[in-house]
C-alpha cells in the first residue's frame, strides 16, 4: 500500500516571516570584531598639520578683541595645539572627547612663553579639511578659531630634513626676547638628538640651555614629537622638562625666506616655542 504524504503549504505571509526571522539571526551570531557596526559612524582621526593660514578672534584686554591671521595647528592622538608666533600665543591641551565629528578639548594659554589662562574648547573636525572651535574661557582664552588642514599633511616627517650645514643652526627668539640678538638656537643630530648652541640673554627664558633633547618622527605623519630638558635660566622655575609637537614648512611669502620648524613644547606653567628659521638665512 502506498502512503501519500500529505502537502504542506505556506502562506505568503508565513513565508516572508520565516525569511525575516532568518536574517534576523544572521546578524545576531555575525561577529563584531574587524570593523564598524552596521549605521554607526566612525569618529574622526584630527591628526596632522593644519598650515599657517588658519584665523582666530579672541579677547585681548588692552584692545578687546585680537584678529589672528597666522594660526597654525599641530594635533597628534590626543594633544592640540594652535600657535601664533605673530602674537607669541600658544593654545597647548587635551582633546577630552570626540563624538563623531564633535569635540571638546580644554588648553591652557601661554603668551611670550608664560601660562596666562586655561580655557574650554568645543568645536567640529572636518576630516582633511579644517577644525572650527569655540573657547569659552576669559581673554585670550575666549573667541573663536579655524585652523585649515595642510596640503603637505601627505609628506612623511623624516630627519634627514632638520639636519643642516655646518655651522648652521634652528635659531629665533623665545618667551617675548626683544633683543635682536637674543636667541635660542640648536642643531639635531642623524638619531633627532637636539644640541645647545645658542642662549637667550632677555626674555622669561634668558640664561637657559638645552641640557638635553629630541624631535623624532610620528610614525605615518608629517609630525614629530619633541622633548627637551631646560636648565641654567635666570629664573629658575623655569628650568625643567618640557614636550610637545614639531613640524617643518617651507616659507615663500615673508622674510627671510626659506625653511621652518615650528616647534612648540611646555609644561604646567611655561612654553617654549616658536618658529626657528636656518641662521644661514639671516
Amino acid at each position: 500500500m502506498t502512503l501519500h504524504r500529505p502537502k504542506m503549504r505556506f502562506s505568503p505571509f508565513l513565508l516572508f516571516f520565516l525569511v525575516l526571522f532568518a536574517l534576523i539571526m544572521q546578524g545576531c551570531f555575525h561577529s563584531s570584531s574587524g570593523g564598524n557596526k552596521i549605521g554607526v559612524t566612525p569618529d574622526v582621526d584630527p591628526t596632522g598639520y593644519y598650515d599657517v593660514s588658519g584665523t582666530a578672534n579672541v579677547g585681548d584686554v588692552s584692545s578687546g578683541m585680537l584678529t589672528i591671521t597666522d594660526l597654525q595647528g599641530l594635533v597628534n592622538g590626543t594633544r592640540f595645539i594652535a600657535i601664533s608666533d605673530a602674537n607669541g600665543l600658544v593654545y597647548d591641551g587635551t582633546i577630552t572627547e570626540i563624538n563623531t565629528d564633535d569635540f571638546t578639548a580644554t588648553v591652557s594659554v601661554f603668551q611670550d612663553g608664560t601660562l596666562i589662562t586655561t580655557a574650554p574648547v568645543t568645536g567640529m573636525i572636518t576630516a582633511g579639511a579644517k577644525i572650527t572651535g569655540t573657547l569659552t574661557g576669559s581673554g585670550l582664552g575666549s573667541g573663536s578659531f579655524e585652523l585649515i588642514y595642510a596640503l603637505s599633511n601627505d609628506q612623511a616627517a623624516d630627519l634627514s630634513r632638520l639636519q643642516l650645514d655646518v655651522l648652521d643652526q634652528w635659531i629665533t627668539q623665545v618667551g617675548g626676547s626683544t633683543n635682536l640678538v637674543s636667541a635660542l638656537g640648536f642643531v639635531v643630530g642623524t638619531t633627532g638628538n637636539i644640541t645647545h648652541i645658542s642662549t637667550p640673554i632677555d626674555g622669561i627664558f634668558n640664561g637657559c640651555n638645552i641640557d638635553s633633547g629630541t624631535i623624532l618622527p610620528v610614525v605615518g605623519t608629517s609630525l614629530y614629537t619633541a622633548s627637551m630638558t631646560l636648565s641654567n635660566c635666570n629664573n629658575t622655575l623655569v628650568d625643567g622638562d618640557y614636550e610637545g609637537l614639531a613640524i617643518t614648512r617651507t616659507e615663500s611669502t615673508e622674510t627671510p625666506v626659506g625653511d621652518r620648524l615650528v616647534l612648540v613644547t611646555s609644561n604646567s606653567d611655561f612654553g617654549l616655542y616658536g618658529e626657528f628659521i636656518i641662521s644661514g638665512q639671516f
